[in-house]
């Protein structure tokens, strides 16, 4: 466990295996305060990244490109400095009422990871079992108590 800034306020962040479709795994950070419904945004390091878009990618064309969200990964150099540029795409925005939001370029919190699908994609965490855990929760002990104090 770690703790983590983000949008200015201090949150716990774990390491956890994450899920959205029964099928693929990643591991990914969480705060596990930040659940919708019982699911969980992870935060992904860009290797990760680019195991999703190649994932999705797949299933994309093997679904079609109206079943399945897509990410893609574009790599450039400007000025000698390698950068990357992580795309999400809704395609069955495009031809409604959202076009506008078919697109979105995601981007890195202070540790260079990625929130890929947020809440949306309805991220769960799997158990060592693969089960799911919806909703989270993170198991808390009790800290032991010091030396000579009473307990109530």
């Amino acid at each position: 466990m770690r703790t983590d800034r983000n949008d200015l306020t201090e949150s716990l962040m774990i390491e956890v295996i994450v899920c959205c479709n029964d099928r693929d795994r990643y591991p990914a950070w969480i705060d596990p305060d930040d659940q919708r419904d019982g699911f969980v945004k992870p935060w992904f390091d860009l290797d990760t990244v680019r195991r999703i878009a190649d994932d999705t990618q797949a299933e994309a064309a093997r679904l079609g490109h109206g079943s399945a969200d897509t990410v893609h990964v574009v790599d450039g150099t400007v000025d000698g400095d390698s950068h990357a540029i992580v795309l999400s795409i809704c395609w069955m925005y495009l031809g409604g009422e959202r076009h506008q939001e078919a697109a979105e370029i995601a981007q890195p919190n202070d540790d260079d990871r990625y929130a890929i699908g947020g809440h949306e994609w309805c991220w769960y965490v799997v158990a060592a079992d693969l089960s799911p855990l919806i909703p989270f929760q993170l198991k808390r002990s009790p800290m032991p108590p010091f030396p000579k104090q009473r307990l109530l």
